[in-house]
């Protein structure tokens, strides 16, 4: 399925969405992840993603904003140098101890975009030295699609939800250890990406990946649907006027 026909079937379908909106709310499912095989790019650019069913161009996504962190001996979250840590003296030494030190041009805002080069072309968001990387998006979601280079990272991802509090976190192991990472087969580097699909039980605005070590490629979350959109709208109207019904 298409994404054109994804939204002619979501016009079709109101009531029904009207319907999986409410189940949502009243909480029918975890947070969960999953694994994310269905890839295909072209010049480390990515051209599709396939996730139930859905094919996705990046017309179809929506990226976010992507900041790192690591947290001091006080527990206090520091932001993490947003431009190149790597050229900062200040930030050359990686607060958490058993990782990669920060490298040259790896910022977090190399995950919000649609390529997939490191090395000599650098575009990879790494949390290597600090504690966690989150991606805020401009409208509450509850489908994230995550690459990332060699599925060689273990760690867990928490949902941001509407009022900027933590879900609780969803384990991911290594590739090799059960993952759920998917190998796409697409080459990056010598490493080949892996993609997640983290959903969540409730539309929240971002996620936040606890992993030191992490190498995220891409981050995206779908665009939601006109139809979508008008329905969240109708509820809106609806809440509205129930308000003004019982003043």
């Amino acid at each position: 399925m298409t994404a054109m026909t994804r939204f002619l079937s979501g016009v079709c379908v109101g009531v029904v969405g009207l319907v999986l909106i409410g189940s949502a709310v009243t909480g029918a499912r975890a947070d969960a992840l999953a694994g994310l095989p269905e890839m295909t790019a072209s010049g480390g650019q990515i051209l599709t993603l396939t996730y139930n069913g859905i094919t996705y161009t990046p017309s179809d996504l929506q990226l976010g904003t992507t900041t790192r962190w690591w947290i001091d001996g006080g527990g206090t979250e520091i932001l993490w140098n947003p431009s190149d840590p790597s050229t900062d003296p200040s930030q050359t030494t990686p607060p958490v101890a058993g990782t990669s030190n920060p490298k040259v041009g790896d910022i977090g805002a190399h995950a919000d975009n649609f390529i997939l080069n490191v090395g000599t072309s650098t575009d990879i968001s790494s949390t290597d030295g600090i504690n966690f990387q989150q991606t805020v998006f401009p409208f509450l979601s509850s489908a994230f699609f995550i690459f990332e280079r060699g599925g060689n990272d273990a760690g867990n991802i928490q949902a941001i939800l509407s009022d900027g509090s933590l879900g609780g976190p969803v384990a991911f192991a290594t590739a090799a250890n059960g993952g759920p990472y998917a190998n796409t087969g697409v080459s990056v580097n010598g490493q080949n990406a892996f993609g997640l699909v983290f959903t969540t039980d409730v539309p929240v605005q971002g996620i936040r990946i606890n992993s030191s070590g992490f190498d995220a490629l891409s981050i995206a979350t779908p665009v939601p649907e006109p139809s979508t959109i008008a329905l969240v709208g109708l509820g809106g109207l609806a809440l509205w006027f129930a308000g003004r019904k019982r003043n």
